[in-house]
């Protein structure tokens, strides 16, 4: 109830131009063998404790509702109960609830929540969807892909193949009987390739080394990608999600800034790097490069940058609900 409660005043007080402290949750960080817990909101703070569970860390994925933490290393994907944590306190590290072995090395890791289903995606080791239900590692047939092809589970758990080619990418997406594929051509030499589902929206931005390029699908539509606006000045792209609140569109993150391509606005560009990011139901956004934070408040609309200091270079982030 206080949880539902609190966001009934955040949508009170997005009409207001007032914003309300976060929500009960914790900032889990991971890099090497440790997760690092920290506070959420914009004031600096030190950590509140760390798991140390003795292999690298590669990716980390809690799944919306989910009170497992998803851990994935070199050789095997864990599930970690969340428990015992508040806002100045760490979940107590359990033993994991679930380990299953990869037979393999993943040490180059992605994990992917879908609706019903983790997606792992190991590169040439293999690329599995884990139910939530009965998990159990369950391949996915790679054979026609190529090596770098992305992989996101979509609507209904339906996977989209990304596949970066010279000069832009392949979109292929179940549809009748077989996939369908949707190839875009439109720069030089297309560098980095990242994306995100919104309900059936995927949002894929690719960059040439000198501006990024913004384009969106319509899983329903049966139509090519379209170009969401012209070129933005980033490149190095690392990421890119939809934020709400005063935001409201799609962020790309990279190694020379992030930008925001925004509906009926203009776009705000910014130098400040992001290597990785999380939005949070009460309308923060936290933005990671090496030991930096940032953190937009969604309901600003200014925007304004709260810097704080981390004490890693994170690989993975994630956001817990604690306290419940």
């Amino acid at each position: 109830m206080k949880r539902i409660a609190l966001l009934l005043l955040l949508v009170l007080s997005a009409c207001s131009g007032t914003s309300e402290p976060p929500l009960d949750l914790l900032l889990a960080f991971a890099s090497g063998h440790q997760i690092v817990f920290y506070p959420p909101g914009k004031a600096d703070a030190a950590s509140v404790g760390d798991w140390e569970i003795g292999a690298d860390v590669v990716d980390l994925a809690r799944p919306a509702g989910s009170s497992l933490l998803w851990v994935l290393t070199p050789q095997q994907l864990r599930a970690y109960p969340i428990s015992g944590g508040d806002l100045a306190h760490a979940p107590v590290l359990q033993a994991p609830q679930l380990s299953l072995d990869l037979n393999g090395d993943c040490a180059s890791g992605r994990l992917r929540p879908g609706e019903n289903a983790l997606l792992v995606s190991c590169g040439q080791t293999g690329v599995w969807t884990v139910p939530y239900d009965a998990p159990l590692l369950q391949a996915l047939d790679t054979s026609g892909d190529d090596p770098g092809t992305l992989y996101l589970p979509g609507p209904d758990d339906q996977v989209a193949r990304l596949t970066p080619t010279l000069s832009g990418f392949r979109l292929q997406f179940p549809g009748g009987d077989g996939l369908q594929t949707f190839e875009i051509s439109s720069v030089s030499n297309a560098e980095n390739l990242v994306a995100a589902w919104r309900q059936n929206v995927l949002a894929v931005a690719m960059d040439d080394g000198s501006q990024s390029y913004l384009y969106t699908w319509d899983a329903g539509g049966g139509e090519d990608p379209k170009p969401l606006g012209g070129p933005l000045a980033l490149h190095g792209l690392r990421w890119i999600g939809y934020l709400g609140g005063a935001a409201e569109g799609w962020l790309l993150g990279s190694d020379s800034g992030y930008a925001l391509r925004r509906q009926h606005k203009s776009d705000l560009l910014r130098n400040t790097p992001v290597a990785l990011a999380t939005v949070t139901p009460d309308e923060y956004a936290y933005l990671a490069a090496d030991a930096k934070l940032t953190v937009l408040d969604l309901l600003d609309p200014q925007l304004q940058e709260h810097s704080r200091t981390l004490t890693l270079s994170p690989r993975a982030l994630v956001y817990l609900p604690v306290g419940e």
